[in-house]
């Protein structure tokens, strides 16, 4: 190391240079202008006498030992969050901005209409919903909190899981009244045309149930989120394996074989463990859990 004095406070130039990939974007987060993040990125690695970060025409990257010293200073960023949390807290309502990543079913369906009660009772908690698949990574702290499909073994995040939830087959009343379907002949509905994920950006295994059902369906439609193939198959497009919670109640569809074409997967929490520690996440954690244990039928109906 150099005899240049490391300065703890430029991690955090470090920390969203690395979370943005952009001089710009990491700018607008801290407050500064570019010139300044550079100056401090540089200061940074002068003092380690490392390269932390490449850059090239996307962007800048993380080099093996910026990886390998991001989640230390995640920890400090955390420590920091911590603090200041338990210093404020006495007195006070929970307060901090929390981004949680969750598939758009879960997300957008079920979480966005019942999260009202937290916000209402923890005005200063500001919640910031956003698709994990893809878009979003929780090891760089681009969420906080992300519900994911698959659990980790990671020893670093925190791994919980919500809920089993149920998916069937559907189609809908409009389909049916415009088409002459035996619903109960497997082999004739293979033949009508199915909704699906985009094959090459299905970002798990876990969602190829079309594959399940034959390798050889009509695939006229293909969303990459489970919202679009919902509308899809609800406005008379055909065929689609629909969540159960998202379905039911809604009279435009019909359950199709549910005794031979019933899927069960399951919904994962991951949250970094030094976040866990603060009470606003563990506050919207008992949230979510609790509003998943009142709507247990809705995820898997008896």
């Amino acid at each position: 190391m150099s005899n240049e004095k490391l300065n703890w406070n430029d991690l955090r130039y470090f920390l969203e240079v690395a979370r943005k990939g952009r001089l710009l974007g990491a700018s607008k987060a801290l407050g500064v202008n570019h010139t300044t993040v550079s100056r401090r990125i540089n200061a940074l690695e002068r003092a380690l006498q490392v390269k932390l970060l490449e850059q090239d025409e996307h962007g800048f990257h993380l080099t093996p030992i910026g990886e390998s010293i991001l989640p230390i200073a995640q920890q400090i960023e955390d420590a920091t969050e911590l603090t200041k949390e338990r210093v404020n807290l006495s007195g006070q309502s929970l307060s901090g901005t929390l981004r949680v990543g969750a598939p758009d079913g879960f997300g957008n369906s079920f979480l966005a209409p019942q999260i009202s009660e937290f916000t209402h009772q923890n005005p200063d908690i500001k919640i910031q919903l956003v698709p994990v698949p893809l878009t979003h990574n929780l090891l760089k702290r681009e969420v906080d909190l992300a519900i994911t499909l698959e659990p980790t073994e990671r020893k670093d995040l925190l791994c919980r899981k919500i809920t089993d939830y149920q998916l069937f087959l559907y189609t809908s009343k409009r389909y049916v009244e415009q088409n002459d379907i035996d619903l109960t002949d497997i082999e004739a509905i293979k033949t009508h045309p199915f909704a699906s994920y985009i094959s090459d950006i299905l970002y798990s295994e876990q969602l190829d149930f079309n594959g399940e059902i034959g390798r050889d369906l009509n695939n006229p439609f293909q969303g990459a989120t489970v919202m679009s193939q919902l509308e899809f198959v609800a406005e008379g497009g055909g065929f689609g394996v629909l969540p159960h919670f998202m379905a039911e109640g809604d009279d435009r569809f019909i359950r199709v074989l549910p005794q031979q074409y019933a899927f069960m997967r399951s919904y994962w929490l991951l949250i970094p463990i030094e976040l866990n520690r603060l009470f606003s996440v563990r506050a919207l954690t008992d949230a979510i859990f609790s509003i998943v244990r009142k709507n247990k039928l809705h995820f898997c109906p008896e």
